[in-house]
């Protein structure tokens, strides 16, 4: 008879382990509380007739995932727009061609000499990361580890500022313009709670090396030209589409969903898991358990011995500042200061961050540590609706806008009496930065820190169910002992955004916890032999 697992959360990671798991010939039980699948990658409905996913961006999502899991296959297309991402500084927008000459030009234009320099640092950290030995498809080793195999050397001497020395540090010694330290500044902290002064607040430029230096040798001719890698491609349907298709994939495979059920219990017998227990008092057997829900929950929900997911040792709920922001537009903005050949359509179509120097970008982060609301936070948007129509009714735009920083800690009742208020504050810096946009709207939903953890049970508002922090990376994520996605309650794996590599849309964590549940079933299954 077939092993069964049972896999708890029906968000991105628990299709892409449920598939794998599937396809591996087990009997594989997916449990999601909501009716609908994908969590914050999920479909959702702003207003009548305008819906998408709340995250905008597939940068992270790891292609190998999508060619194993065959997802092209089960329907998931992708727009390629040939600007992926633009940033106004000023009287300007900095647009990221495709074409690395238009990008070297405009950064060239900032500073003499700056875009050998900011070339330069993106190739040093690359080479931090191929030289590191980490891989996003095994377990992490150490950060003394991680030196030790770096040896002496400018590699060693660089990850030791990521880890150990400051983001404005490292930009200011390593570039000239203000501009171009705000690009790095807008990719490496959003959704981040960490000063770009503080110690260690670089890690975010080293995960694209990690993901990088994680290619096979034959997927480098290809992966590198997928939609996927990087902010480069835009699925028709918006990210949703990335679920339909995992979904596809996992039932074609052989997986069960249920819908509208929640995992109550994980069951335990002679100190392993037998299985779980639903809300409504339905008990699945099961040989193993993967949870890809934030681990506190897990930890203090699901668990009857807190124990049993590493011993002597608490997972503190995350904090966060995730807040959404949606509008329904009549028309377009405009866009300033843009070159003669780009329409205002390409760059709405791309990710518009909005954080037009280090000082405005510090600033909010700055406020949302402190608990207070910034007067300009710094937000990253899009218009999904130009590549996919079919997301708003006809002549109309969905707006989609992720801010951060918006302070969870405020509390429910603060975010229930300013969470409109708040979006009005947002439109308003959306405006200056999109002339007209303000006279474009038609229809405005605010979903606040508490409305976000309500709906998609994201603790604190925190995207990635834990700060990605070097305190809570490498083998400390989420907590030492953990890192190999194994609780100490044998048969209990974690394959959630909490565990390694980390948050963010990438596939790997629930790709990982698959196939270590896989190769510990035959195993088991040859020892019993």
């Amino acid at each position: 008879m077939s092993r069964r697992v049972v896999v708890v959360g029906g968000g991105h990671n628990g299709l892409v382990a449920s598939a794998y798991l599937a396809r591996a010939g087990v009997d594989t039980v997916l449990v999601e509380r909501r009716s609908r699948l994908g969590g914050v990658v999920g479909s959702f409905d702003y207003f009548p007739g305008y819906r998408a996913a709340i995250t905008n961006s597939p940068g992270s999502f790891e292609s190998r995932v999508m060619v194993e899991l065959e997802l092209e296959r089960h329907g998931l297309r992708f727009h390629r727009p040939s600007i992926t991402v633009a940033q106004r500084f000023g009287d300007r927008t900095f647009l990221g061609f495709r074409d690395r000459d238009r990008i070297a030009a405009q950064i060239e234009a900032f500073a003499e000499g700056e875009y050998q320099r900011y070339r330069q640092l993106i190739d040093d950290l690359n080479s931090v990361g191929a030289a590191s030995g980490l891989s996003v498809w095994r377990a992490p080793d150490s950060v003394d580890r991680i030196r030790e195999r770096l040896g002496a050397g400018a590699k060693r001497e660089l990850f030791d500022r990521v880890i150990s020395g400051s983001l404005m540090d490292l930009l200011d010694d390593r570039l000239r313009s203000p501009q171009a330290k705000a690009l790095l500044m807008m990719l490496a902290l959003p959704g981040t709670r960490q000063s770009p002064r503080d110690p260690g607040s670089a890690l975010g430029l080293l995960l694209r090396p990690i993901s990088m230096a994680s290619l096979r040798p034959d997927e480098d001719s290809t992966a590198v030209n997928l939609p996927l890698r990087g902010s480069v491609g835009t699925p028709i349907g918006s990210m949703s589409a990335i679920i339909d298709a995992l979904e596809r994939s996992a039932v074609a495979a052989g997986a069960r969903i249920l819908r509208d059920r929640s995992v109550e219990r994980i069951l335990t017998e002679d100190g392993r898991v037998s299985g779980v227990r639903l809300g409504d008092g339905e008990e699945i057997p099961a040989d193993a358990v993967l949870s890809t829900i934030e681990p506190s929950l897990l930890q203090h929900d699901l668990l009857e011995d807190p124990d049993d997911l590493v011993p002597g040792r608490s997972v503190e709920p995350p904090q966060g500042g995730a807040f959404k922001l949606a509008l329904a537009l009549d028309g377009l903005p405009t866009v300033p200061g843009l070159p003669e050949d780009v329409s205002a359509a390409q760059v709405l179509e791309s990710q518009i961050r909005i954080g037009s120097s280090p000082e405005h970008i510090e600033s909010a982060i700055e406020a949302g540590i402190a608990g207070d609301v910034s007067d300009r936070p710094i937000m990253w948007g899009m218009v999904p609706s130009l590549a996919s129509p079919e997301l708003a009714p006809s002549g109309t735009h969905l707006f989609s806008v992720n801010v951060w920083h918006a302070p969870y800690s405020l509390g429910e009742s603060y975010w229930t009496t300013h969470r409109d208020a708040f979006a009005q504050r947002c439109i308003a810096q959306l405006d200056e930065q999109l002339p007209g946009l303000r006279d474009r709207i038609t229809d405005v939903r605010a979903l606040s820190p508490f409305d976000l953890e309500q709906e998609f049970s994201l603790t604190g508002s925190n995207i990635t169910h834990g700060e990605m922090t070097v305190d809570r990376f490498f083998d400390r994520r989420p907590l030492a002992g953990l890192s190999q996605g194994k609780a100490s309650l044998s048969g209990l794996y974690l394959g959630g955004s909490g565990s390694w590599p980390g948050g963010y849309v990438t596939g790997a964590p629930g790709r990982n916890a698959a196939h270590s549940i896989v190769h510990d079933l035959a195993l088991s299954s040859s020892t019993a032999a």
